[in-house]
């Protein structure tokens, strides 16, 4: 008698859904990026077990949103500040929702650039609205500290303790 094996899910990567991008990446995109996975996978480990989606705390998941946001805000209206290669950039290979690099692929020809230039453009544009939010809530998080942490009382000189 034969046993049948349990059919097993095929990921996305398996069943060609995503595609690989190989990209160059300034390293302060690519630490807000890191930073950005960090902070999710924080929030996730706290969500109850059956709520936890460990995909969305992954860099796939982040690489897919920046490019998803970046392709929806300029659907109409070219993007103008492309950024050119930086000598500091480093070399960054990631997976890619296949039907976002196709679309990414057509706003890349309407604009006259490069793919790669456009995830660039998209990537970072994504991190600097990362970096404002985040500015944001720390600058709320100080004012709430500040506003609850005791006053100091000011320093008795020796002479007067007595």
């Amino acid at each position: 008698m034969a046993v049948k094996k349990a059919a097993k899910t095929r990921s996305a990567r398996a069943r060609g859904l995503r595609t690989l991008q190989h990209q160059t990446l300034p390293p302060r995109t690519r630490f807000a990026i890191d930073t950005e996975v960090w902070f999710r996978g924080l929030i996730v480990e706290r969500q109850p077990a059956a709520e936890r989606d460990h995909r969305w705390s992954t860099k796939d998941q982040v690489h897919d949103e920046a490019i998803a946001w970046f392709l929806d805000r300029h659907a109409l209206r070219p993007f103008e500040d492309y950024p050119a290669r930086r000598s500091g950039d480093e070399d960054l290979t990631f997976w890619v929702d296949s039907r976002l690099m196709e679309r990414a692929r057509r706003m890349a020809q309407r604009d006259g650039v490069k793919v790669a230039r456009l995830i660039d453009a998209a990537l970072s544009s994504y991190v600097r609205q990362l970096l404002r939010y985040r500015q944001r809530v720390q600058a709320q998080a100080r004012r709430l500290y500040q506003a609850t942490r005791p006053r100091a009382r000011p320093a008795r000189s020796p002479r007067s303790r007595g």
